[in-house]
């Protein structure tokens, strides 16, 4: 498709485009790069766009986000493996042919299924990733990549384009989960109630873990999303870190952004596929005992920063 920029140019290479007074004005109208750079330069000490932080030192450069861009799935090399940890121990979806969708003892009815569809179909508009696999300047990844830029003791985790939206299948589990809890609920409520659809993990340094949630959460809320909750787990005997919900107040969607030290990350992903089995329906009281005892030998192990203890929860009133 022609960009607006296409057409200037067209216009400008044609006889009635040609006459110099229009050909300076355009020129003049046009906003040079070395000229905004100096308008930013120009900013007070502070300001969200300024260069600079409130204490005068300058800002790292904000990501290039066409080093994060996916490949299309006929680009990937014939044998590349595509881990996905939301699928370890878990057997395919079965769809039947009116809709319907069935996985390990828990189903969804046509309606329910494309309910669950329309919501997937917004956390992919909100996640910012084009149709070629390309991010432009919009979106939550492209925000949190600019959040990582503008943390000076953390990162995002691993992967995180590719891990940012929650597996089609592992969200309808989620789904149906739900509705066999509150089987009188409406549908459309339990759904926009899953607030994992998109997720980010932010890993941050040992020693300023506390400080680094604090800023992060400063981060989310500058760049204009609504904060819902935080929920500190660091007491907690079965998982370590801080997990909080967020909306994107134009579509409405809720994602998650949790952060992590190294070692209460590395210890979530070892006791993952123990949490999945422990929610899985059909599990023995034996089962559960067994994989909640392994969970605290793990968490055990971590150790909890300075000041994590005194994290805040947060719930927004209604």
């Amino acid at each position: 498709m022609p960009r607006p920029q296409d057409h200037v140019v067209e216009q400008e290479r044609s006889p009635e485009a040609a006459r110099p007074h229009e050909a300076d004005q355009l020129r003049e109208s046009r906003v040079q790069p070395t000229d905004l750079q100096a308008r930013l330069e120009r900013l007070p000490v502070g300001h969200p766009s300024s260069p600079y932080r409130g204490d005068g030192s300058r800002k790292p450069p904000p990501p290039d986000l066409a080093r994060y861009e996916l490949p299309l799935p006929d680009e990937l090399p014939p044998d590349t493996e595509q881990p996905d940890p939301d699928l370890r121990g878990h057997t395919s979806a079965d769809f039947g042919p009116d809709g319907s969708w069935r996985r390990e003892g828990r189903e969804l009815s046509p309606e329910r299924s494309r309910i669950a569809d329309q919501a997937l179909a917004k956390c992919h508009d909100a996640e910012g990733r084009g149709m070629d696999g390309s991010y432009g300047n919009h979106g939550l990844t492209p925000d949190m990549r600019h959040i990582e830029g503008q943390l000076d003791h953390g990162h995002l985790a691993a992967d995180a384009e590719r891990f940012a939206l929650k597996e089609p299948n592992r969200f309808k589990e989620k789904f149906a989960r739900l509705i066999e809890r509150y089987p009188g609920a409406d549908p459309n409520e339990l759904v926009s109630s899953i607030h994992d659809g998109v997720r980010y993990t932010f890993i941050l340094d040992f020693e300023q873990y506390t400080q680094g949630v604090e800023i992060g959460q400063e981060r989310l809320a500058d760049a204009g999303y609504d904060h819902i909750e935080t929920k500190p787990s660091w007491a907690s005997e079965e998982y370590k870190g801080v997990n909080s919900q967020w909306r994107e107040p134009s579509t409405g969607v809720t994602f998650e952004v949790q952060f992590h030290t190294q070692e209460s990350w590395d210890a979530k992903q070892k006791t993952h596929e123990a949490y999945e089995k422990i929610q899985a329906p059909g599990a023995s009281i034996e089962d559960v005992e067994r994989l909640r005892t392994y969970q605290r030998t793990i968490s055990a192990e971590v150790r909890v920063p300075p000041g994590a203890l005194e994290i805040r929860p947060y719930k927004k009133e209604r």
